[in-house]
């Protein structure tokens, strides 16, 4: 009996010494696996390449940068320091083929020349201060929102410009392309669309083709905040060779209502053909103003053309600036007409008139040397020309955007001359600003005396009603 004892309590021993071992056995491996996991882990090849090793994002994912390079359809790509300062993204306009032309002719001279003095005549009127636009830059910008336009709003530009569509574009394709190869006269014209990204997807590529193709457009998406505000001001910087340095002012454009800016830059640097000798400039001369006080100005004389121009109002001349193509024209009111009467004589007829009665004589000149700067809105001066439409609610636009409500805000132009003894450095940018800006009716109530007030259920029966004393 003993016995027997002594062998089960000798058994359960030997079973839990066994069991000891075991487990003794089992934390050991888990350790063993626990120190190893690390070291698996930090060699297992299936783990995600870090972020740096990612494939880079492809140019046209990525904003422009200051470097990006617009390309304008018939020209070299300006150099990378020429490109937009700022987030500016060139789009791409042209259809890659030659526009149509057609040469200057009595039918371009007439439509030009009418909206030409019309327009001056308007901006001079009702100052006493300097005038000075460039009907060359408005005519361009006009034109190119003109081939955006559609119904009433396109008739009347079309009347104002005295020319339609496909024919105006090859006129001034031509007009632009004979400007810009004059070799003795430094002469640029740059034209530029500038799209809101919030608007990129309704502007119509037919559209920025013309625009493109027939005015060499450069074509931009921007956000129309501060940022584009500085890229068009670098743009007008850059394309009137640093005559006119701003356009624009922070907070000009709006980034969900400026839908696009139609934009025209023109510079010349000219030298005249028989330039003013410097001992020939009288730095004291006496300048006598319209309301008859004087100023003393800095004058210089010298040959004129032999050109000598006169008719009831004027008398006047030419002076020829190298190459001949250019000329600078001096018009002289006669004693007793007032300088508005003789600005509002001006048209193609008059100009015409003059240049055919020319006497060719000697004609010495006397003149003041000069700088201008002028800048003005021209928004109420085209109503009055008879394009109110494309400012208002009526405003079809419909070749330009497949958006309702769009409509012209601005026009904007800026002009600088300088003229001395050398010759004459000049510049204009005009800027079409276009607004998209759905117009609904709105109301207020304020409940500033007693009211009835009520909470109602999904059937708009009350559930509790009272007033409010």
């Amino acid at each position: 009996m003993r016995k027997r004892v002594w062998r089960r309590v000798t058994a359960i021993v030997l079973v839990a010494m066994m069991f000891v071992m075991c487990v003794a056995c089992g934390d050991e491996r888990d350790d063993s696996e626990k120190d190893a996991k690390p070291t698996t882990a930090q060699a297992t090849p299936t783990d995600k390449p870090a972020k740096p090793t990612e494939a880079p994002v492809t140019p046209t994912d990525k904003p422009a940068t200051p470097t990006e390079t617009p390309v304008t359809p018939t020209e070299t790509p300006v150099t990378p320091t020429e490109a937009p300062t700022q987030g500016t993204k060139e789009l791409t306009g042209s259809s890659g083929t030659a526009p149509v032309t057609k040469a200057m002719d009595d039918t371009m001279r007439e439509a030009y020349a009418g909206f030409a003095y019309k327009l001056f005549d308007l901006c001079s009127k009702g100052t006493d201060k300097n005038c000075l636009i460039s009907p060359f830059s408005v005519y361009t910008a006009l034109a190119m929102l003109a081939n955006g336009a559609d119904g009433n709003t396109l008739a009347q530009l079309d009347n104002l410009l005295g020319l339609t569509g496909e024919q105006r574009d090859a006129y001034m394709a031509a007009w632009i392309d004979a400007l810009t190869k004059q070799e003795s006269v430094d002469f640029s014209c740059a034209d530029s669309v500038w799209v809101n990204n919030l608007f990129r997807e309704n502007v119509l590529p037919e559209f920025l083709k013309r625009c493109a193709d027939s005015y060499r457009a450069e074509v931009y998406a921007a956000d129309m905040d501060d940022k584009t505000v500085d890229d068009v001001n670098a743009w007008t910087d850059r394309n009137t060779k640093g005559m006119i340095k701003k356009l624009l002012k922070y907070g000009d454009l709006n980034p969900i209502t400026t839908q696009m800016i139609l934009m025209n830059a023109i510079a010349m640097d000219a030298k005249w053909q028989s330039p003013f000798e410097s001992d020939s400039v009288n730095k004291d001369a006496t300048f006598t103003h319209e309301d008859g006080t004087t100023s003393k100005v800095e004058m210089m004389y010298g040959s004129a053309d032999d050109c000598y121009l006169e008719n009831e109002l004027f008398t006047g001349c030419t002076k020829s600036y190298k190459g001949g193509e250019f000329r600078y024209v001096a018009l002289l009111p006669k004693e007793g007409v007032s300088l508005s009467e003789a600005v509002a004589s001006l048209n193609r007829k008059t100009i015409d008139e003059l240049f055919a009665g020319a006497k060719r004589n000697d004609v010495n000149l006397g003149i003041p040397k000069y700088t201008v700067e002028y800048s003005v809105e021209l928004g109420n001066m085209l109503k009055a020309l008879g394009t109110g439409d494309m400012f208002s609610a009526s405003a079809d636009l419909s070749k330009l955007v497949n958006t309702p409500d769009s409509r012209v805000d601005r026009v904007i132009h800026k002009t600088y001359l300088a003229l001395d003894n050398e010759g004459t450095r000049a510049a204009a940018v005009t800027a079409v600003l276009i607004k998209n800006e759905a117009i609904s009716m709105s109301y207020s109530i304020t409940l500033d005396r007693p009211f009835v007030y009520m909470i109602v259920d999904g059937n708009n029966l009350p559930l509790f009603i009272g007033t409010y004393r």
